[in-house]
């Protein structure tokens, strides 16, 4: 088999067990929320997506922690409602209002464009490259959409970049490795826990 030949069935194959991938992540009850969002999910090419995330997420994670998140991610995305009711301000307005539209084709389209435009100036997909590379197409994608510092609710992030950071850093089991403590953001506390620290990872049984 040639050496083009070889690389096109290997990316037809990628492409192929990535569908698969993003299927099995799916939540048990993610097909009652509707097929509309699953397909929409399902757009994204999940081993161009892990390439990408290799370079976007913070490299102390490893590989491991890229696998988790991307697990995050795709399962967040297959179970995001497009449109959705929001919670009703009773004390602003009497409005009702509603999420944003599903970020999935959006993103897609995004990472397309990218391995596209690194294919056209490194002769290789986005994938192929160094992850050094990678950073520093990512780098320039995000100033030319004019990306936000801070990091707004992930399906608001108008670039994927933004939108994986979002969703990574929401997680509270994130703010634990940050500080190397079982700090369990999303608890309740009760205010006598308030000047009690939070007992260290390595000793609580949570593994990076």
């Amino acid at each position: 088999m040639k050496a083009g030949e070889d690389r096109r069935s290997r990316r037809k194959f990628l492409k192929t067990s990535g569908a698969v991938v993003a299927a099995v992540a799916a939540p048990a009850g993610a097909a009652k929320a509707g097929q509309e969002s699953q397909s929409l999910s399902l757009s994204l090419d999940l081993p161009l997506l892990h390439a990408f995330a290799e370079a976007v997420l913070p490299a102390e994670i490893g590989a491991d922690g890229v696998r988790d998140a991307l697990r995050d991610f795709v399962t967040w995305m297959n179970g995001f409602e497009p449109v959705a009711e929001l919670p009703h301000p009773y004390l602003s307005s009497v409005e009702v209002q509603y999420g944003p539209p599903h970020p999935a084709p959006r993103w897609a389209s995004q990472l397309q464009a990218l391995d596209l435009l690194a294919t056209r100036q490194h002769g290789s997909g986005l994938a192929d490259l160094p992850v050094e590379k990678r950073r520093e197409l990512i780098a320039a994608d995000l100033e030319r959409h004019d990306a936000d510092a801070d990091l707004p609710r992930p399906a608001y992030a108008g670039h994927i970049a933004v939108g994986l950071l979002a969703r990574f850093y929401s997680r509270p089991r994130i703010a634990d490795l940050a500080y190397g403590a079982r700090i369990n953001a999303a608890a309740c506390r009760d205010l006598a826990s308030g000047a009690v620290l939070p007992p260290p990872l390595a000793t609580d049984g949570v593994q990076g």
